[in-house]
Order: C-alpha cells, then structure tokens, then sequence
C-alpha cells in the first residue's frame, strides 16, 4: 500500500518547486514516518523522487529546516536503478 500511494503520488505531483506540490509531498512524506507497523523504504522513495522530480525534490529540500524530522530523509541516497528494483520487489 505504500508503495502504491508512493506512485500515486509520483505520477500526480508535477516536477514544479510551487508550495502545493511541496505542500503534497511533505505531507505525503510525514504519512511515512508515522508507519509504525513496517518499516518503509524511506531511502529507495527520496531516490525515485531526486531522480525523477529534481525540481520538487530541491523546492522541497529548501523548505525543510534543520530542526525538522524530515530533514533527515534530504540526507539519504542510494542508486536510482537499486531504488526502483527495491520498490519493484515490494510491489512484485
């Protein structure tokens, strides 16, 4: 279901650094950390999303300060073809 949501999301959004679509991925990212029943894959998503909507992913970057719990997630990175393969396997 996360997953879904996650590609829901990522094929909604549009790759703009406007406040509501940073407005719809923070929030989207929020929901993340309150999944307490799993762990989310929380680097292989922030992956995707730099890759995939650079624009979103730096208007967003700019809008997290530092003392936020989602500052944390900005820090993350892996390989973007390592991502999606993860991601692939959870919905597969």
């Amino acid at each position: 279901m996360i997953i879904r949501e996650f590609f829901d999301l990522i094929n909604k959004v549009p790759d703009k650094d406007d406040a509501d679509s940073i407005q719809k991925f923070l929030r989207y990212l929020q929901s993340l950390l309150r999944v307490k029943q799993v762990v989310p894959p929380v680097v292989e998503i922030m992956t995707v999303v730099k890759y995939t909507k650079p624009v979103l992913y730096h208007g967003a970057r700019r809008n997290v300060m530092k003392a936020s719990n989602l500052h944390m997630l900005f820090q993350v990175d892996m390989s973007l073809q390592l991502a999606q393969e993860r991601l692939d396997a959870y919905v597969g």
